[in-house]
């Protein structure tokens, strides 16, 4: 047998594989608790999206929804005329918003949800966000607000549970 073996007697060996051993463990311990975690987040990742109705017997509205895993927490609802930021702080604001869009001769009544910042929006929740006409108008001035909402779109930040941001591209009736 080689001299520079003859230094490591048996016990020697069995506790340098012990330790080897021991190593390997550690890390696939950390590997899998970082699998774990990112099964964690995907399995609670919220996803916000638009549903535009355009239909005449349906109305004309815009929907959010979250069809992800987890509930999304809703930082900021941001609207754009022509690709320009409107800001909206209360109910009274989306009056101007209705103004630049000129829908206000058109349509007498428009419904509107406004989110506060911090809402929750549930997995598998929807809400009319704005409701433009109802299926009471006749088909022309139907058509009409929509030729007007082409410059309209909408863009929602959201958090999941592990403070994760998140944001919808901008949404727009087609």
């Amino acid at each position: 047998m080689p001299e520079s073996l003859k230094i490591f007697e048996a016990s020697d060996w069995i506790a340098l594989a012990s330790v080897v051993i021991a190593l390997l463990v550690l890390g696939l311990t950390i590997w899998q608790g970082l699998q774990t975690r990112k099964h964690n987040r995907l399995s609670a990742k919220p996803y916000v999206d638009f549903s535009w109705v355009n239909k005449p017997l349906q109305g004309l509205r815009c929907e959010l929804k979250n069809l992800g895993l987890g509930p999304a927490f809703i930082s900021h609802i941001k609207f754009f005329v022509d690709n320009n930021e409107v800001k909206i702080k209360n109910r009274e604001c989306y009056k101007s918003l209705f103004e630049i869009l000129e829908i206000n001769e058109v349509v007498t009544k428009i419904e509107v949800s406004h989110i506060e910042p911090h809402s929750a929006l549930s997995v598998g929740h929807s809400d009319n966000l704005i409701v433009f006409c109802d299926s009471s108008i006749s088909e022309d001035d139907h058509k009409l607000v929509a030729s007007k909402l082409r410059r309209f779109s909408v863009q929602v930040e959201y958090k999941c549970i592990y403070g994760i941001i998140y944001k919808t591209s901008k949404s727009g009736l087609l």
